[in-house]
């Protein structure tokens, strides 16, 4: 089993994988016509990463079709083209949350667990499988966007999920791979693919923290939600199910 980004090419070729949309760094110098036109004289109310934030909860929330950048435009306080002018296409618009929304749920996730490592210069490597995935349901609490984007995106193959899968899923399957691969090797886990991984982690573990009003339906059996319990829980779940017995 190998964790790697041309496996996962394997899924992006389903659809034509588009380039990064740009950050449109000529239109931010002085005296741009279209910024100046956007805010008829006034200063910008909003940066572009507060743009690309409420872009990326607004396609997790409503899904790509329906999202609207008219009313996005609208709930920013911003002229009905502005963002147009700014990011281009709706589509474009998508992958440029999407790259924002990744650099800092990737930044949260490694501080995450290197915080849960401590100063182990080489930590073992069984420990380190353990922080990775309780640190990636740390993150996936802060961002429960990219959840609720691959539950709408993984239903049909598009230049979207090419994207998430390129860009998104292969950097972080690669990051673990070759962790994985050691611990297979050296039978301190049983053998799992990339596929039950990453859905027992990123569809099943996390799943509360996308699909909030189906959790709340276990409140009168569990009492509310406690994310970090939660998370402490299924992460030594997880680890006790791979980790290698004697009969293995």
């Amino acid at each position: 089993m190998k964790f790697s980004r041309t496996a996962m090419g394997t899924v992006a070729s389903m659809a034509v994988t588009p380039t990064g949309a740009p950050r449109a760094e000529a239109e931010a110098a002085a005296g741009d016509p279209v910024r100046q036109g956007e805010t008829r004289g006034r200063p910008r109310i909003r940066q572009d990463d507060e743009i690309l934030e409420a872009a990326l909860q607004a396609f997790a929330a409503q899904g790509f079709e329906a999202m609207s950048l008219r009313s996005l435009n609208a709930q920013l306080g911003l002229s009905h083209g502005t963002i147009s002018q700014r990011f281009g296409t709706k589509e474009r618009l998508y992958f440029a949350a999407v790259d924002f929304g990744f650099a800092s749920f990737l930044a949260d996730l490694q501080e995450r667990r290197q915080r849960l490592l401590g100063d182990a210069v080489s930590p073992d490597d069984l420990a380190d499988l353990r922080a990775t995935v309780r640190a990636f349901l740390g993150a996936a609490l802060i961002r429960p966007e990219f959840g609720r984007l691959m539950n709408q995106e993984g239903l049909h193959p598009t230049p979207r999920l090419a994207y998430i899968v390129e860009h998104v899923m292969a950097p972080l399957l690669a990051s673990v791979g070759a962790l994985v691969d050691r611990l297979i090797r050296d039978d301190r886990i049983r053998p799992v693919t990339a596929r039950a991984l990453f859905f027992l982690v990123a569809h099943g573990a996390e799943a509360p923290y996308t699909l909030s009003a189906l959790s709340s339906a276990f409140d009168g059996v569990d009492g509310p939600l406690d994310p970090h319990r939660h998370a402490d829980d299924v992460t030594d779940l997880l680890m006790r199910g791979i980790i290698a017995g004697p009969d293995d």
